[in-house]
């Protein structure tokens, strides 16, 4: 195995271990154990603990980046908001175990967690205030009362999806993306 792929294989030891038990239960000893390696190679690799969760914190963060970005087109066209939501779905499907620690990070991260995920938030508000201002026909402010609320709905909707795919299946999933998009037009530009 290349080391790349050790590496990329190691992360993904460490990110199931933090999935199923949480952030505390990550160690190297643990994850060289269920990796089948030894102990030298995640030393090698990582340096230490915190290198390895900062390099999982790194991949992680630039996974769920990639996700955003994804549903970020810079079209001037009217916005199809199940495009949107079909976008939302393909990139928790590509990857969730990442996006349920991402969604739902468990107790004990390791430090710059919690600013990351806020960093992505405020991203994600402003590609989804781009959208919603096409959509509405007015301008969204990312940081406002309704972009906030269409991010805690989507980020709820998306953690309901990966935790229980068959009752909050894909359709349904769209069908809220549908009314909250509808709602926030209402708000934001009453006729």
């Amino acid at each position: 195995m290349s080391a790349a792929d050790r590496r990329a294989q190691l992360l993904d030891v460490a990110r199931d271990i933090v999935a199923t038990e949480g952030f505390g239960a990550v160690t190297i000893d643990r994850v060289a154990r269920e990796g089948q390696v030894a102990r030298a190679l995640v030393y090698q690799q990582f340096t230490d603990l915190s290198g390895l969760m900062t390099a999982l914190l790194d991949r992680e963060s630039a996974i769920a980046f990639a996700g955003v970005r994804s549903v970020d087109w810079s079209t001037d066209a009217a916005i199809d908001i199940d495009a949107v939501g079909r976008g939302v779905l393909a990139y928790l499907h590509a990857a969730p175990t990442s996006w349920q620690i991402m969604l739902s990070p468990p107790e004990g991260g390791p430090p710059g967690l919690r600013e990351r995920l806020e960093l992505g938030r405020a991203y994600a508000r402003t590609i989804g205030a781009r959208h919603m201002s096409r959509y509405t026909g007015v301008t969204i402010d990312p940081n406002g009362p309704t972009e906030r609320i269409l991010l805690a709905a989507t980020e709820e909707l998306a953690r309901l999806h990966l935790a229980d795919p068959q009752r909050y299946p894909d359709e349904l999933v769209l069908r809220y993306v549908r009314t909250l998009a509808d709602w926030a037009a209402g708000v934001e530009n009453p006729r």
